[in-house]
Formats: C-alpha cells, structure tokens, sequence
C-alpha cells in the first residue's frame, strides 16, 4: 500500500501553522531581537559568554559594541574543548554531532550541531515544505528523494565520544518526522553503506526506478543528480536484466529524455544559483517542462533563506537565526530591518554557538518590504573561489596546498578545466596524484571526487615567462595592471592555450 500522498498531507497539515506564521505580515526587527536576547540570556553562563558579557547585553548596539565579528579559526580552541567533553564551552546544550565542511585555509571544519540549531534549520524548513505541497499540484501525490550521502570512512568520533557528520538530509527533522519520512522517502538509508561508489549508484538508481511514483527530488548541487542520470543511461542494459519491468523508463533514459523515466515527477530542489546555474540548466535539458527550484541559502552552519512558489529569491529566515550585513560597498553593517538593496556579505548568530560569524555568502538584497522578510538571492563565497560542484575551493586553502607540495616559490596557478582542476606550474617536482591527494584533505573537494562528480586533477608544466602570460591574459580582459594580484587559484578556464606548448611534469 502507498501511504506516501497520506503521510505528505499529514506533514503539510504538521507545518500549516509555522508556514503561516510565516507569510503573515510580521515586526521583522522584534522578531530578530526578540530571538537575539533569548540567546544570549540562555548562553550567557558559558566560557564565550561570560568573555563577552552576555548577561550584559540589553540592546544591537550593546551587542555589535561588545562581541566581535568572527571567522572559524576564532572558533577552533572552544572546539577543541568541546571535543575534549568540556561543557558550557558556547552554549550551555550539550552538542550532538559535529558536521565537516571546508575551511577557506584548511581541510576541514566541525560545526557544532545542538538541539536547537536543529529546532532553526526547521524554522525554515516546514515553511518551505508547506509551501511546496500547497502550491505545486500533484507535489503530495508520490515519494520523494533527498539526498544521502554515502559512507566512505566510516563513522568517526571525538576524544570525547562525539560523532563526527551525519548522513541523510533527513537528520535535519525531528524524531517524529523521520518517523515520517521513512514512508515518504523512495531511497532507503541502506544505500549509504554500499561498499562502492559504483554500487551507490546502482542500489540509488534501483530503488528509484523501483518507485511507483516519484515526485520529488531534492539534492544538494545539480551535477550529482546529471552523474545520477548518466549512470541509469549508460547501465540500461544491465539495469533491465535486472528491473525488466522498467523497459519504457530505461529506453527514455537512453534517449535522455527523464522526464518520462520519472513520469509524475513535479519538482527539483537544488542549487540554481551562483556557480550552480549552468548545471542547473542541464537538469532543465534532462527533465523537460519539470519544475526546478533554486534552494535558498543552507550553509552546514546555518539556514539563512527559503525561497516561495513563484517568487524570485528566496526570503530570509528571519525565525531561524540573528542575522547580520556586512554591505560590500562601504563595510556598513545592518541588520535584517535596515537593509537595502545591494550586495552583503552575510552575518550569522545560531544557537549552535556562533556568534556574529561571518560565513564568507555574497548575497544580493533584491527586494524589502514592510514588516515582511526582505527578498535575497546568493552571488558566490568571498574572495577568490572556485565551486564546480560543491568543493569550495578558496585561494589560502589553494595556497595551503602548494606549500605542502613544496611548489609555493614556483609559478603555481590551479584553474577549473571541464570537470575538474588543473595546476598549471614551472615546478617539476608534483605529480597529478600528489596534487589531487592534497587536494582532496579538503573535505568537500574529496567527497565531490568520491561520488565522481570531479575528475582527477592534473599538473601542466608551463615553460616561458607564465607570470607574464598570467598579466597579459586579464589585462587584455580589461583589467588594470595595477589592479592585478599574484594568484593560487584563478576561476578562468582555457589557460591552456594562454601558456602555449605544455608537458606533463
């Protein structure tokens, strides 16, 4: 029996009042303070808090005066004690888990995860949800699939027993909705821990084809989904000897037409935004007439915005977290009520213990409205970055690695070449597996080549004077010579033909 359409009105019914709540007309500066002073007052016998005065605090101005922006590296010793099993380090919740992202000058960051960063992530959520199975006809009508990240290294844990990253989108609900979900989702947890990347793939693709109806598919970054596609096209015919009832759905995946493999599907969720919309026009081309959302914007650290049915943008989730801008013009910081149109680079205050914390988001202001969440949209990370499919690669991260190679005093220049890196390079001492080895201590860079959505990168030597052909390359594209910085990671693809003749090292 398919309990599915029932078990997505029931959770439709379950998020009515916070969707609501929502889209009413609302005080967005009471709402945001009124969350702020909660926080702090909850958080104020803590080791960061007593530091900054907490209990003290009485107004934004108190606020912004006393406790300073941060970045991660801020964050690292009260980390370390939180591994270690101290308590009340930055909040007074014990934390769950650590979730891994990448740092923008090392591998790997932990964010502490607590129950209340949860209860914001779903103060976004629900809404969108609702929202979805309110306004998209025939939404609530078939399974879903999220995303599930597949086991690679196994379970990992701190000193003090703490797990280290959770699998499934689906941990970001409360116990009850996971409860749900099992009969919404069309992919099982059981994919997870298949012993290859390949076999992830195969058991992923069973199980939706296998699904009677499906609706709708939420992933992280387009191109995971386009490798999904391309699999069940170029394995159809091991796929019928094993599924002959799918005869129909695997010769349209032959032809790439997805829409008619997943007939009654009504909507994708992914990135559209930013570095993400060329491959979200692939989608397009792959499920013709479906509807694609572009997700608003979810960071590991935060959930900061969530897009409406027909809106453009996506609405800030001003219930979620405290939220800060820093106006990329001038360096002016204002908060959720005061914006105005522009660019921002986005400030985060969570109840998993980060405190005006600079997440590195450009976003655009597009639209404010009287007591309504003001309208954004993401540009792209701060500073020189490159993001294919989700990898986050940064120029110190980029830097990092060259000095680890020991190839830092050379002429070093990592650029984006079809579906993967490329380091062009007078340095002969670098193999294209050394490279991609340091490379992948990124964790986002490492689980992207994991599910093969990045090839494996590779060293060019460049002979010449390639500093020169580096100036001459952005001059010619209109910038000024003064204005050109030495760099590690250019985000410019074609080098190739720039540098001339080229060997490998």
């Amino acid at each position: 029996m398919n309990t599915a359409p029932l078990l997505n009105r029931v959770c439709r019914l379950m998020y009515r009042n916070d969707y609501r709540r929502f889209i009413a007309p609302q005080n967005v500066r009471r709402v945001q303070l009124g969350y702020l002073y909660s926080l702090l007052q909850k958080n104020a016998g803590t080791i960061y808090g007593r530091k900054y005065g907490f209990g003290e605090i009485r107004s934004y101005r108190e606020f912004a005066r006393r406790v300073p922006l941060t970045v991660y590296e801020d964050y690292e010793p009260y980390i370390g004690m939180i591994s270690d099993g101290k308590s009340s380090v930055l909040t007074t919740e014990p934390v769950k888990l650590f979730e891994p992202t990448s740092g923008s000058s090392g591998g790997k960051k932990l964010i502490p995860y607590t129950r209340s960063l949860q209860s914001e992530f779903q103060r976004g959520i629900r809404p969108w949800l609702c929202d979805l199975y309110t306004n998209i006809p025939g939404l609530c009508g078939g399974k879903s699939y999220w995303s599930i990240t597949p086991v690679t290294a196994g379970k990992t844990y701190t000193p003090a027993g703490i797990p280290v990253g959770f699998e499934e989108d689906s941990a970001y609900f409360g116990v009850f909705e996971q409860l749900l979900m099992r009969g919404i989702f069309a992919v099982d947890g059981s994919v997870k821990f298949t012993r290859s990347t390949e076999q992830f793939y195969h058991d992923t693709a069973v199980q939706l084809l296998r699904c009677p109806r499906l609706t709708l598919i939420s992933v992280w970054n387009p191109t995971f989904l386009t490798i999904l596609c391309r699999y069940i096209g170029d394995n159809a015919p091991q796929l019928l000897r094993e599924l002959p009832e799918c005869r129909e759905q695997l010769a349209a995946a032959q032809n790439g037409c997805f829409e008619k493999v997943f007939c009654g599907l009504r909507l994708i969720s992914c990135w559209a935004d930013g570095s993400a919309a060329e491959d979200a026009k692939e989608l397009g081309r792959l499920f013709h007439g479906v509807y694609i959302q572009p997700k608003g914007l979810l960071a590991t650290e935060c959930f900061a915005s969530l897009p409406l049915v027909g809106e453009e943008g996506a609405r800030l989730s001003i219930g979620s977290h405290f939220f800060e801008f820093l106006r990329i013009s001038d360096g002016r910081i204002s908060t959720a009520d005061r914006l105005e149109r522009g660019e921002y680079e986005l400030i985060v205050t969570t109840g998993g213990g980060f405190y005006r914390y600079r997440t590195g988001d450009i976003v655009r202001v597009l639209d404010t409205e009287k007591d309504r969440p003001p309208r954004i949209r993401f540009l792209r990370r701060r500073g020189i970055s490159s993001d294919l499919c989700g990898e986050k690669l940064t120029e110190d991260f980029v830097r990092g690695v060259c000095k680890v190679l020991g190839i830092a005093d050379s002429f070093c220049l990592l650029a984006p070449e079809g579906k993967g890196y490329t380091l062009y390079t007078n340095a002969a001492s670098v193999t294209d597996y050394e490279l991609d080895k340091a490379l992948r201590v990124s964790y986002h860079y490492d689980y992207c080549r994991s599910l093969g959505q990045l090839r494996m990168a590779e060293v060019v030597h460049v002979n010449g004077e390639p500093g020169r052909v580096y100036l001459e390359r952005l001059a010619s594209g209109g910038m000024r010579l003064g204005d050109i910085k030495p760099a590690f990671l250019s985000t410019k693809s074609g080098w190739r033909k720039y540098f001339g003749s080229e060997e490998k090292p």
